[in-house]
């Protein structure tokens, strides 16, 4: 069957139109959760019902006789049962011809869901997504993050400003799960539905927005182009002084080469975080940074970070055009 949206299938589930097998693809949690959640609140709208009918199982510790069992039972004071399979890519499928049966002549009271990161490489996987209600639960690519986030507010009857969606983006990252926390968080403090402002953000979550230099310190040090043009517009238009965000960086970069050439010299990381008096969450972004560059392209940011700000003093350009310019030459080096 062609693929549908979380949304859509959702949609489908509450317009009372369940189809026996579902099979959700993809490993964005979120959306996994969202999906099951939806599935367990309309099927079963009384708790009583859903104790008896619901199965959970896990690919990781149930087998595949146990799922065609729990599939093919009777429902219990109920007209439905529904029966999920997290983690169904890591099941022993040791009779993939006993499920492809079940797949074609399933149990008309039961519902199937089966959730998996992964298309397995057997033959039975093609074969249920050919023939169940494929849910597609790919991740979002992270341009597209600040939009989902955005409509996502308005599924909750809230709107936010684009600045504050992209602020939050900026801290939180593409976790979506974690996104929604905070919209919930955010909701529960400002009700009285007027748009969300990064003030109201700054008020609820405690993020500062000179909290988010260190966002597109992480965002450069991971090569985030896209990322990193974004915090860094958004640090200039809170007034986040161009000199402040090229110091914390320089510092950043500078000790960076210092842990990568101590490295070089065959030092233990204990011993260097005792020579550069360093704690262990700093070590360990320094040495997520050097995953990315060498030593040769740290000491060229660091001379980067000298121009941009030297030209920030002295250039007729922009502090806007200035750190866009330094973003896109660190991810790029």
């Amino acid at each position: 069957m062609e693929k549908r949206s979380p949304a859509a299938a959702i949609e489908q589930i509450k317009n009372n139109q369940a189809l026996p097998v579902y099979f959700c693809i993809g490993n964005e949690k979120f959306f996994q959760d969202q999906f099951i959640q939806a599935a367990i609140e309309t099927i079963f709208p009384e708790r009583a019902s859903r104790d008896l009918n619901l199965h959970i199982l896990y690919g990781t510790e149930n087998t595949l006789s146990e799922l065609l069992s729990a599939c093919l039972s009777y429902p219990m004071l109920s007209d439905r049962k529904l029966v999920i399979v997290r983690d169904f890519d890591k099941m022993k499928l040791s009779d993939p011809d006993a499920l492809q049966k079940y797949v074609d002549n399933p149990q008309i009271s039961t519902t199937l869901v089966l959730v998996s990161a992964e298309k397995g490489r057997q033959k039975i996987y093609d074969y249920i997504s050919k023939h169940a209600q494929t849910v597609d639960c790919s991740p979002i690519p992270e341009y597209k993050v600040v939009d989902w986030l955005s409509a996502h507010f308005r599924t909750y009857g809230r709107s936010v400003t684009p600045q504050a969606a992209q602020f939050l983006v900026n801290h939180i990252g593409p976790n979506l799960l974690g996104l929604d926390q905070e919209i919930n968080k955010i909701i529960s403090f400002k009700n009285d539905n007027s748009t969300i402002s990064i003030e109201d953000l700054e008020a609820t979550t405690g993020i500062s927005r000179e909290a988010n230099i260190f966002a597109l310190q992480k965002a450069l040090s991971r090569r985030q182009l896209p990322a990193s043009l974004g915090i860094a517009r958004h640090l200039l238009e809170s007034g986040v002084d161009i000199s402040a965000i090229n110091a914390i960086l320089f510092a950043f970069f500078r000790k960076t080469a210092q842990v990568v050439y101590l490295k070089q010299r065959g030092l233990q990381r204990r011993d260097i975080a005792s020579q550069l008096k360093l704690h262990d969450f700093q070590l360990k972004e320094m040495y997520e940074c050097s995953s990315h560059f060498n030593l040769s392209q740290l000491r060229g940011i660091i001379a980067l970070l000298h121009q941009s700000d030297r030209a920030a003093k002295t250039s007729a350009s922009s502090k806007e055009a200035t750190s866009q310019m330094l973003c896109y030459q660190i991810c790029r080096i």
